[in-house]
């Protein structure tokens, strides 16, 4: 049996436990929503947004003049800043984190009427600047020659670029995939978020009723980071 002193001392440790974690939670929460969207919407943090989107749009313009598949279907750009995790109070040598981080992305989506393999075989000499990493397109191929797509819980394989900031994604009618390419604007949680779409009602389900695969091509680019004091 539990003796009274024993059970009141686990009872306050229990208690002093959970005051420890109310102080870490409050004090890793650190600015406020207000105050992030604040810093979000500052003129320096919008001139670096400016500055990220200018970057993406030009690499977007020189892919689809350069593509073998033609022009993207719909070009989407997604900026978001969101909420970071800061310092880690439970582990004094954890690397900080940013309270705030923006990135920007910029999704290409194009309907290629050849077979994956092929495309992907293609990536290799593909004149379109793009250093896609070669363990990446392998794993890739290895994925239909093994007919891996036909097991029930497939996740279809991405291509990412040796120089990091570019990923090429796809799901092909008929694979028996849990994860499609999803429509890419942002949730409800981010402290600033905007998606804009040109044409703005092509849907992906749209661009699905076109002959062949659909491809998203992603462009990445981190613009600002703000670390707690």
């Amino acid at each position: 049996m539990t003796s009274p002193l024993r059970r009141r001392s686990g009872q306050a440790a229990s208690l002093l436990f959970a005051f420890l974690l109310m102080g870490v939670a409050a004090c890793s929460r650190g600015s406020s929503h207000s105050e992030l969207k604040k810093i979000a919407t500052s003129d320096e943090v919008r001139q670096k947004r400016e500055v990220a989107e200018g970057e993406l749009r030009a690499r977007a313009v020189e892919i689809g003049a350069s593509s073998p598949w033609g022009p993207p279907l719909r070009t989407t750009v997604v900026d978001t800043c969101s909420r970071g995790s800061g310092r880690n109070y439970l582990d004094q040598n954890a690397p900080e984190q940013p309270v705030l981080s923006c990135m920007m992305r910029l999704h290409l989506y194009f309907a290629v009427d050849s077979p994956v393999p092929e495309v992907l075989q293609d990536l290799r000499s593909m004149k379109t600047p793009a250093k896609w990493s070669g363990g990446s397109i392998d794993s890739a191929l290895r994925y239909y020659e093994n007919k891996t797509y036909g097991t029930s819980h497939a996740y279809p394989p991405s291509i990412g670029s040796l120089t990091g900031g570019e990923r090429l994604a796809w799901d092909a009618p008929g694979d028996n995939v849990k994860a499609k390419v999803l429509e890419p604007c942002p949730g409800h949680k981010v402290v600033l978020g905007t998606c804009v779409s040109d044409p703005a009602d092509l849907t992906l389900a749209g661009m699905r009723e076109h002959p062949g695969t659909l491809f998203e091509w992603t462009l990445t680019v981190g613009y600002h980071e703000m670390y707690g004091t």
